[in-house]
């Protein structure tokens, strides 16, 4: 067994700052400079200025505004990625989408209006 008795290793979380397990159900507001991971249920607003990782099997119902979002479980809300958007063979998304690229998997769902900005083109 891994960290935190999950079957991932530490490698796994390089780079994330807060871990939300996935066993835990957390609604409110997550406010942070560094990266976070989403292994849980969270509703509400997720604000980074680094990754966000929705995990497989992971709820979020809210906004997420991150550098670079990945999402291998269940988005029901708007996502801003200035850095890009990855919806992974097992992701889906429900909601409108602003970010610079949009990687979606063969598998992937998603329904929702797609804003492509490049650093250019962002309104401050």
């Amino acid at each position: 067994m891994g960290i935190l008795g999950s079957k991932k290793k530490a490698t796994d979380y390089i780079g994330i700052n807060s871990i939300i397990g996935e066993d835990t159900q957390i609604k409110g507001e997550i406010i942070t400079k560094g990266s976070v991971r989403i292994g849980g249920e969270f509703e509400g607003k997720i604000q980074a200025h680094g990754d966000v990782v929705i995990g497989e099997g992971s709820k979020v119902t809210g906004t997420v505004t991150g550098a670079r979002v990945t999402v291998s479980g269940d988005v029901n809300g708007n996502i801003t990625a200035a850095g890009g958007l990855e919806i992974t063979k097992v992701g889906k998304v429900f909601g409108d989408v602003i970010s610079d690229r949009l990687i979606v998997d063969e598998g992937a769902i998603y329904k929702g209006k797609v804003t492509l900005e490049t650093g250019s083109s962002k309104k401050d």
